[in-house]
Formats: C-alpha cells, sequence, structure tokens
C-alpha cells in the first residue's frame, strides 16, 4: 500500500468544505486535522451524523478508508 500523506492525500479530501467547517477548525491545516483526526473520523464515518453535513455528500467508503490509514501510518504531514 502506497504512503498516505496530508498534504497529497488527505488535505485534498476536505479542501472543499473548509468554508463550511471554518469556524470549528481549519480542514485543510495539518496540526488542526492531525490534533482533531479522532474526532473527525468519528464523524466521517458516523452513519447518524456524518461529517460532511448536507449539501455535501458524506466521504466514500475508500475516503474514510484513507484517512483511518493516514491516522494508523502515524500521520505524515
Amino acid at each position: 500500500m502506497a504512503t498516505i500523506s496530508f498534504a497529497n492525500d488527505i488535505q485534498p479530501l476536505f479542501t472543499q468544505f473548509r468554508g463550511q467547517m471554518l469556524w470549528r477548525l481549519d480542514l485543510t491545516s495539518y496540526d488542526q486535522v492531525k490534533a482533531n483526526a479522532q474526532l473527525i473520523y468519528n464523524r466521517i464515518t458516523d452513519p447518524n451524523d456524518p461529517m460532511p453535513a448536507a449539501p455535501f455528500p458524506p466521504l466514500t467508503k475508500d475516503q474514510q478508508n484513507a484517512f483511518k490509514a493516514w491516522m494508523d501510518g502515524g500521520m505524515l504531514p
């Protein structure tokens, strides 16, 4: 499996939601996403209250798995 990094794989997933979420945290900021990774993962995988919220579609299972792999791989920048 290829190495997953924030800059190449995770930040692009969240760029489209930055404006909507900026009041809470900057999803394009490595430091903020790293510090809140477990909370973010719990939200993107919660079928009852998914993030991103409407009108955006939930992240796909592949995108969720990529985020988890990034976490498990040491959250590379």
